[in-house]
């Protein structure tokens, strides 16, 4: 699995497949899969990670400790 870090603000880190696009605006923002699908949109703030939407079969984990999120899912091969 072949992962990237993402730096958010407010000194999050996101961590997902390379794969997977993010898009931000301002301290929102929406992790894109291969298919253009929305997996997730989310919202950081100094000590909190909000998700506002998120596909059901996401799995991912915070630790909080580290402001660090890290996206479990792994794209399907064709």
């Amino acid at each position: 699995m072949v992962n990237k870090s993402h730096e958010l603000l407010n000194g999050w880190t996101l961590i997902a497949h390379k794969a997977y696009k993010l898009f931000s605006n301002n301290n929102s923002y929406v992790l894109i899969d291969g298919d253009n699908e929305v997996m997730m949109q989310f919202v950081v703030n100094d000590q909190e990670f909000e998700v506002i939407q998120s596909s059901w079969n996401l799995n991912f984990k915070v630790i909080s400790a580290f402001k660090t999120i890290k996206v479990l899912n792994v794209p399907e091969e064709e």
